[in-house]
């Protein structure tokens, strides 16, 4: 039987977070097993190659030491040249009496003078070249020889690691996750079906993703009803200063210290400003939540600043915050329907006090939601504390974790590629372990409630099968994967909002569609603008402030994707993530579409040139 998480604090304490450690460990030692490398092998290889790059390291640096005594040779060389030559000065080049001084004896002895410094200076020669340059030469072939095995030895690293690194997929860290908490089932990629159930029984409204580009995205289901993680990039119109400088100068008639009238030169740089928009763009990552339980309600709560401490300014601050919220809740003028609930502290740590309907948000917050939102609130060692902002209107819910805003969700099986098995083997395991803490913490908010998990929609019961298609928002994100640049209009100098459209499917049984791939960018056009300052001279100029002019370019391109089935257990060696057999299939029917561009969950992907 399938309990649902309704402590999701102290169930990811005492259990989930062990569970999904070992469940990561077992993952990783499955995929050795299967990708049969040599573990023993690599260790051997990896080991000679860290004492190769400490005998590089090494000899680089003797070879230093020695550079530097050649440098000094040459200065006690060029000191015995002095030597020779400084006989034959004459007393009149020195204009000081010291330096005459000097000349005289040294002129008086001047074939000592030129016997030792060429004595010097032949003996410095020899030892240069016999001694300096000989091993100079040593440790550059010396060098040589190890940066070459280096390279060979990375190469076989990298060969020996190759099998491994071919059986990592996009679905690692969702299959890990499922397997840990029941409850929780995600979605290979983002159907059009897992979109219209939104749409249909949740009511959701595109127009949230107009002026933005998806940049990645994982659905799924909490106990049957639909989620949905997305990151993305949008643009707003902020302002840029732009500064301008002009020197002037005038002369004025002053007095001196004694009195006198002189002319004096003033010098001043003026400064002028000018402001002007300009686009900003920012990345925000959010979870989207359908849920049939109190349909009716909407609220909005932002993190407190004080959940989580102990100290004088935070107890001031709630005690303020309680007393607001006690006046609001006792003032019967407005129209406002807020009660305040006898649990004070859930009051003021939550602070929704805009919410609409008081029964159902009494029905959705018991008092078992309210413990267990607290708890959550005042977490400071286990997960991430009160760093959500929640949102509720109707029968959805988004989430905005600021834990999200600095880890992304991104599952590319890329980086975990290494050369080293040790080495892969701790990045895999901290990075999902990682990855679990920030998908499970911004989903607690919502576990924390059992209604939500009590209601399942009607769709999940009933319906068989979800539309297979890949929607508008695993579109975006696979044109932003795969990159701007081949997008991107050639004047643009900013950052692209990329936004896709179905431009046709193919009616063969490949099942590809073609993309309309347009990005919105911004091209600049160069201005001069003169503000008028006043100098110190009393006078107007015209200082001049250069400033750009953002207009706004778009370009179209063509995009062919096609979602496939789960990759294969054991993919050949050649295999871009694991889909070379499929890739080739699909490349030789699209001869149109000339470049594969990615791979992104199970969806493959042709650029047009």
């Amino acid at each position: 039987m399938i309990h649902d998480v309704y402590e999701p604090l102290e169930r990811y304490q005492s259990e989930f977070r062990e569970k999904f450690a070992q469940n990561t460990s077992e993952e990783f030692e499955r995929l050795v097993r299967a990708s049969g490398i040599d573990a023993a092998a690599n260790a051997e290889t990896n080991k000679n190659l860290r004492n190769a790059r400490a005998d590089l390291d090494k000899t680089c640096s003797r070879r230093t030491g020695w550079r530097l005594l050649g440098c000094l040779t040459w200065i006690l060389m060029l000191a015995g040249f002095v030597a020779i030559i400084w006989p034959f000065i004459p007393k009149d080049f020195f204009s000081t009496d010291f330096w005459q001084k000097c000349i005289e004896p040294i002129q008086k002895y001047w074939y000592m003078f030129c016997a030792g410094g060429a004595l010097f200076d032949t003996l410095g020669f020899l030892f240069f070249k016999r001694v300096v340059l000989r091993n100079l030469r040593q440790f550059r072939d010396q060098i040589s020889h190890l940066e070459e095995r280096i390279s060979a030895l990375q190469q076989e690293a990298w060969d020996q690691m190759a099998p491994l690194n071919a059986l990592y997929d996009w679905d690692i860290a969702p299959k890990l996750i499922q397997r840990t908490v029941p409850r929780l089932e995600f979605d290979p990629y983002f159907t059009e079906g897992r979109l219209a159930e939104l749409h249909e029984s949740f009511g959701w409204d595109d127009s949230f993703n107009e002026d933005k580009s998806v940049l990645g995205t994982q659905s799924g289901v909490i106990n049957g009803n639909p989620f949905v993680f997305g990151r993305f990039l949008s643009m707003q119109w902020g302002t840029t200063t732009y500064h301008g400088y002009k020197d002037i100068s005038w002369t004025e008639r002053v007095r001196d210290s004694k009195g006198n009238w002189t002319t004096v030169t003033r010098h001043e740089r003026l400064h002028a400003t000018v402001t002007k928009p300009s686009p900003v763009y920012s990345e925000t990552c959010c979870l989207l939540y359908g849920n049939d339980a109190a349909p009716n309600l909407t609220f909005t709560r932002k993190p407190s600043g004080i959940a989580g401490r102990d100290d004088i300014i935070a107890k001031l601050k709630k005690r303020h915050e309680f007393k607001k919220l006690k006046k609001f809740s006792e003032n019967l003028e407005d129209a406002s329907q807020y009660t305040m609930m006898s649990n004070h502290d859930f009051e003021v740590l939550f602070h929704a006090e805009d919410r609409n309907d008081e029964i159902e948000f009494r029905l959705l917050f018991t008092p078992l939601a309210q413990t267990q939102m607290l708890k959550l609130l005042e977490d400071t060692k286990v997960g991430y504390g009160d760093d959500f902002t929640f949102l509720k209107q109707h029968k959805i819910n988004a989430v905005f974790p600021q834990h999200l805003q600095t880890f992304s969700l991104d599952t590319n099986p890329q980086q975990f590629y290494d050369s080293d098995l040790e080495h892969a083997r701790q990045h895999f395991q901290s990075h999902h372990e990682e990855y679990f803490k920030a998908a499970y913490f911004s989903m607690a908010p919502l576990l924390s409630i059992p209604l939500y998990q009590q209601t399942r929609t009607h769709a999940d019961i009933y319906r068989d099968v979800l539309a297979k298609r890949s929607c508008f928002w695993e579109h975006e994100a696979l044109a932003n994967y795969c990159g701007e640049k081949k997008f991107t209009h050639p004047e643009c100098v900013t950052r692209n909002i990329l936004k896709t459209r179905i431009a046709g499917r193919d009616s063969d049984a490949d099942g590809t569609t073609s993309l309309a791939v347009t990005a919105y960018g911004y091209k600049t056009i160069a201005h001069v603008e003169h503000v008028t300052v006043w100098g110190g001279d009393g006078h107007a100029h015209e200082v001049p402030v250069e400033w750009l002019e953002y207009l706004p370019v778009q370009r179209t391109s063509e995009l062919l994707v096609s979602e496939q089935e789960a990759p294969p257990a054991t993919p050949p060696d050649d295999a871009p993530y694991g889909y070379a057999a499929r890739w080739r299939e699909l490349l030789s029917q699209v001869g149109r579409y000339a470049n594969p561009v990615g791979v992104r969950r199970s969806i493959l992907a042709f650029f047009r040139n």
